[in-house]
């Protein structure tokens, strides 16, 4: 089972949908993309089972994983890419109850060895650009804000910085 020094992180199942929507369920959360994604047991149930389906694509892999803590089994959030070939796009939602304590940093980071692991060596992110938390955050592990767009990135909104990182560099030390 994949895990970090205090993270479990597992693929993404119907197990995680309560815990999810008790995370994830608060105004903050989507302050920066329209609201929360789902507010319901039976809205998040859906949800799994819509990214089970996966892409339509061919080219195209999801990667999704929830994140829970391993002192309690508390859901944090969940992590997830999108990879075409050699790159991928990168997005993570985290509850505001825990924000503060590096869990989303934890999280992914292990995403992009994650990545690593599966040869995909750069990566791209859509942010909000009032979304200070997770700017910090995609900095923190090693992107760059780039001038432009440089890939076709599905979860960009006019407007949002881009950020890129070469994940064949050595991973920054967490901080």
């Amino acid at each position: 089972m994949p895990t970090t020094e205090r993270l479990l992180i597992e693929p993404l199942a119907h197990a995680h949908a309560e815990g999810l929507v008790a995370a994830l369920a608060h105004d903050s959360v989507g302050a920066y993309t329209g609201g929360p994604e789902v507010t319901t047991v039976e809205a998040q149930h859906e949800r799994i089972d819509d990214l089970a389906r996966g892409p339509d694509q061919p080219d195209e892999r999801w990667l999704n994983f929830a994140v829970s803590r391993h002192v309690d089994g508390l859901v944090l959030g969940y992590v997830q890419a999108t990879t075409y070939a050699d790159w991928a796009e990168v997005a993570y939602v985290f509850g505001p109850a825990t924000s503060g304590h590096g869990f989303a940093t934890e999280a992914v980071q292990w995403l992009i060895g994650h990545l690593r692991s599966l040869g995909v060596h750069e990566l791209w992110a859509a942010i909000h650009p009032d979304n200070g938390p997770s700017i910090r955050l995609i900095e923190r592990v090693g992107f760059d804000v780039q001038p432009q767009l440089g890939r076709p990135v599905a979860s960009y909104d006019e407007g949002d910085l881009v950020f890129r990182l070469d994940a064949t560099r050595s991973a920054p030390t967490p901080g």
